[in-house]
């Protein structure tokens, strides 16, 4: 018996052993993430296999960090060990901690990496201590850092962001703004962190060819020569952003009236229509406004448009991941699929309509709704060859003749085409996060591909409720509440029956040994 016993535990200890070795040489892991939150996404994957020298990451971390940073360094030790894994071998991963050598301190700032000053709580008094907390890739005789590492949903983005700008040529993405320009440094900041961001103003000059994607604004100042340009720019295989405000909103007095597009000509030979109108949702977001009150007005607004994920093409990746966005006075988007291959990303929900002139927008003013309700599409993509809007015609401004007409057709292209300047501008970027990442992944779609797009989206987690009726709201309540109170009493009754059924056997057993 003895003998067995001795055999059973060498077993047990064999077994364990035999699964720890292979844990550690075929090692497994589960993500249970949502949105796999803790795997590489495919992209970067794809990135790391294509490099074909070595790349260096080294991470530059404090030994000394406050205690509420004490994971902070493991979890990065995690993802890039999920980069080592990735890249075949030639992914080398180094911790350093500058602290140990003033000269390495020194070289590490000037490389672009600060030295932060943190506050941490030690018995009952604040006290404040300096750390690095930076990550430098090298590749061939490129630098690129991550300067700080603040949030670890976003390291993969900004590690592969840094990877690709070490690996390649950075690319030129051209911000045509005109006289609003200041109202889109927002876009010039987000977008400078992954391009070169160029001002373009094609009234006055050529669009550069080093030019990938070009960001207009439709501008009350295009000239005919500057919508020739960027029609010679798209018929070379350009990529276009353009924001084509229908309806202009002085936003101080909350008026608006109808606009025509200066770029019209463009946008009717490329088979889309943006009409004078702006979209109404009964899905609206809660808006805040100053009336005059102590506190702000806030209110259901139906002039912004707020579209759920329902209303997102799931095919493309531009919109793929992302679960809201708010769509400020916009205009529906109407484009001919016989132009080229149309994807809608964002359209309204069903209990939407567009309403002409005359608009009142004051947000405590009632609005009547029309018989039938439909859904507008906002935000469409199109992807394919087009006509030029000059085709034909002479070269606007050569009174002369003597310069040689341009393209008439176009190369394989793409474009996207929303029907508002307001969701992208300074005030409306900054207070609707998931926007920047709508703007981001339409850029890095048409420039980029679709390396980028998956890892920024998924960091979105904007999920706003779905709206219901009053009826359905207290039974979702009702619903809610009930679950609680009937576990307890479940809980009760079990836990009597379990001791009624010891007692029971208990006196049994009493009884059977008095027996």
């Amino acid at each position: 018996m003895q003998k067995q016993s001795w055999a059973g535990i060498l077993a047990v200890l064999v077994i364990l052993i035999t699964v720890n070795l292979l844990a550690g040489r075929f090692p497994l892991r589960a993500d249970l993430t949502e949105n796999k939150e803790h795997t590489l996404i495919t992209s970067t994957r794809n990135l790391l296999h294509r490099l074909y020298d070595f790349l260096n990451i080294k991470v530059y971390f404090s030994r000394d960090l406050p205690s509420y940073m004490a994971t902070l360094d493991r979890q990065v030790k995690d993802l890039l060990d999920e980069y080592s894994a990735a890249g075949d071998g030639r992914v080398l991963v180094e911790f350093i901690d500058p602290d140990s050598d003033p000269a390495l301190a020194q070289s590490v700032q000037m490389m672009g990496i600060p030295k932060l000053q943190l506050s941490q709580y030690q018995e009952e008094r604040a006290e404040v201590t300096t750390a690095f907390l930076g990550i430098a890739v090298q590749y061939e005789d490129k630098t690129e850092v991550v300067p700080v590492v603040q949030n670890i949903n976003r390291l993969e983005y900004d590690l592969t962001s840094a990877v690709l700008k070490a690996s390649s040529e950075r690319k030129q993405v051209g911000l045509a703004a005109g006289v609003n320009a200041e109202s889109f440094r927002g876009v010039e900041q987000i977008l400078s962190e992954q391009y070169d961001v160029v001002p373009v103003d094609p009234s006055a000059q050529e669009i550069s060819e080093e030019i990938t994607t070009l960001i207009l604004l439709d501008d009350d100042t295009l000239t005919d020569q500057a919508l020739y340009r960027v029609d010679q720019f798209v018929m070379r295989g350009g990529r276009l952003l353009y924001l084509a405000p229908a309806v202009t909103v002085d936003l101080a007095t909350l008026q608006a009236r109808p606009r025509p597009l200066r770029a019209a000509k463009l946008a009717s030979a490329y088979g889309l229509q943006v009409p004078s109108t702006l979209v109404v949702d009964a899905q609206a977001p809660l808006v805040s406004f100053d009336v005059g009150f102590v506190l702000p007005l806030s209110v259901r607004y139906p002039w912004f448009v707020q579209v759920i994920s329902e209303g997102m093409d799931p095919e493309n990746p531009i919109t793929s991941d992302l679960q809201s966005m708010v769509f400020p006075w916009t205009s529906p988007v109407l484009a001919d699929s016989s132009a080229g291959e149309v994807q809608v990303l964002a359209r309204s929900s069903e209990r939407s309509f567009a309403k002409g002139a005359p608009w009142v927008l004051n947000p405590q003013s009632q609005i009547t709704p029309p018989e039938v309700f439909e859904s507008q599409p906002v935000a469409v993509a199109l992807r394919g060859s087009f006509t030029s809007a000059f085709a034909g015609e002479p070269v606007p401004g050569d009174s002369l003749g003597v310069e040689p007409p341009g393209l008439q057709e176009g190369m394989e292209t793409q474009m996207v085409v929303v029907g508002s300047t307001h969701f992208a501008d300074n005030r409306f970027l900054s207070q609707y996060q998931t926007n920047t990442l709508f703007l981001a992944n339409a850029v890095d779609w048409m420039t980029l591909g679709d390396d980028l797009i998956a890892i920024r989206s998924r960091a979105s987690v904007s999920r706003p409720l779905r709206e219901v009726d009053e009826d359905k709201r207290g039974m979702l309540k009702l619903l809610a509440w009930i679950p609680v109170p009937v576990l307890v009493v479940l809980f009760g009754l079990v836990r009597a029956r379990i001791r009624r059924n010891r007692r029971e056997r208990d006196a049994a057993v009493f009884a059977g040994g008095q027996v």
